[in-house]
């Protein structure tokens, strides 16, 4: 039979189930589970499946011998390098143009490299940044882009930007396709490890370079895309990305990709002119997604889940092989928040009885279980179960059962 006044320890229960919820989502302590979902991601991810893509690191020494920013010999020589390797899509995330005086003063020779180079490339893929206009009363030219024409859902929750903040130099853009990388960069308060796949360009829906680099590795048109926002986009008929209602994907960051620095590609591909052993096999090149992107210290802007800063390049790289490797992680619903606390609050009724040590050494065997469930779930299903939640609703059972007794004095129950 219960005893007289144990619907009140199931009440306090309830409420800290409530208030613990709304603050892993709105309040000051969402971060906390952020870092759990680092953990299990970086853990956690099959690692049987790795992408194919190669990211080529702009690394802090190769800085020191290739100033930034870079002009057009320091471009062509990559393209140079990589070419007879025949990657299958190349792509470049610093803009061609950065900045934009290094490449306007570069000599000639290496300017006619450089376009050459980009002539031959098979598939390639140029960095750029959308925003705003630099005065608010100018207005400028309306640059041609390509555009998602099937798209479902409200655009108004998809940034809109109204100019283009930098790109590649017009002569080197003409036979490529734009890859926005618009990446929300250390946010405090806003949720980390979201990728943009839709940007708006005044009003119209337009692809990332990540959307870019799936619609390359399934060999479709814009044609052959569908975007519902709050849902998915489908890419041909084989490959499906969940994104919300922005237009975003959530990251796995335990997705592996391939990496090399531009000196070592470099010297490999003197190696091979000399008929040597490269010290990067071909293989890592030959029909992959090659990606460019500076990875020194200046260039980590962009924090991950955990806590960890990367830089752009780097983020997109893991995008781009969460949607290969088809590793989504999606947080489980609500429903399973509600049916903790309701648990937690029923057998809340019976705390009075419980024995202090026991009640220790349960809870504690409890939350081993449910950290190894969620490891196994999220292995299997990519799933996440929250962490804030059954650990804090844990720590304030244990508190009220200690204190039951000063509880029941001051209530007088």
């Amino acid at each position: 039979m219960l005893r007289r006044g144990s619907l009140i320890y199931a009440l306090l229960v309830f409420l800290a189930g409530a208030s613990l919820m709304r603050e892993a989502a709105l309040g000051r302590l969402p971060r906390f589970d952020e870092t759990w979902w680092a953990f299990l991601a970086q853990r956690g991810t099959p690692k049987a499946a790795t992408s194919k893509l190669t990211l080529v690191e702009i690394t802090g020494d190769t800085l020191s011998k290739h100033a930034w920013p870079w002009k057009a010999d320091d471009f062509a020589l990559f393209f140079h390098a990589v070419l007879p390797f025949n990657a299958a899509v190349l792509a470049v995330e610093p803009p061609l143009n950065s900045g934009r005086d290094s490449v306007a003063e570069a000599d000639p020779v290496f300017e006619k490299m450089l376009h050459d180079h980009v002539l031959r490339s098979p598939k390639l893929v140029l960095g750029g940044r959308l925003g705003v206009s630099p005065e608010p009363d100018a207005v400028q030219d309306l640059q041609p882009m390509p555009v998602l024409r099937k798209v479902r859902g409200d655009l108004t929750r998809v940034p809109d930007f109204a100019a283009v903040e930098t790109w590649a130099e017009e002569t080197l853009r003409l036979t490529t396709q734009p890859g926005w990388t618009n990446i929300p960069e250390r946010a405090e308060r806003d949720p980390r490890g979201w990728c943009p796949l839709v940007l708006r360009y005044r009003g119209q829906p337009v692809p990332t370079m990540v959307l870019q680099l799936a619609m390359h590795l399934e060999k479709v048109t814009l044609d052959e895309v569908e975007v519902v926002l709050g849902s998915h986009i489908a890419i041909g008929k084989s490959r499906t990305l969940p994104i919300d209602e922005s237009g975003r994907m959530l990251l796995n960051i335990g997705a592996e990709f391939q990496r090399v620095t531009y000196d070592d590609l470099l010297l490999s591909r003197e190696q091979l002119d000399r008929r040597e052993k490269p010290v990067k096999q071909p293989e890592l090149f030959t029909d992959r997604i090659v990606l460019l992107a500076r990875t020194d210290s200046d260039a980590r802007t962009v924090t991950l889940p955990g806590g960890r800063t990367v830089s752009p390049g780097e983020f997109v790289a893991a995008a781009f092989a969460t949607v290969e490797i088809g590793a989504f992680p999606k947080r489980i619903g609500v429903w399973f928040d509600w049916t903790l606390v309701g648990i937690a609050s029923f057998l809340a009724l019976w705390i009075r009885k419980w024995r202090p040590m026991l009640t220790i050494l349960i809870t504690l065997l409890i939350l081993t279980a449910c950290a190894s469930g969620a490891w196994w779930i999220f292995q299997s299903r990519q799933i996440l179960l929250p962490a804030l939640l059954p650990l804090g609703l844990a720590v304030w059972v244990l508190l009220l059962r200690l204190v039951a007794r000063r509880i029941e004095k001051i209530i007088a129950f």
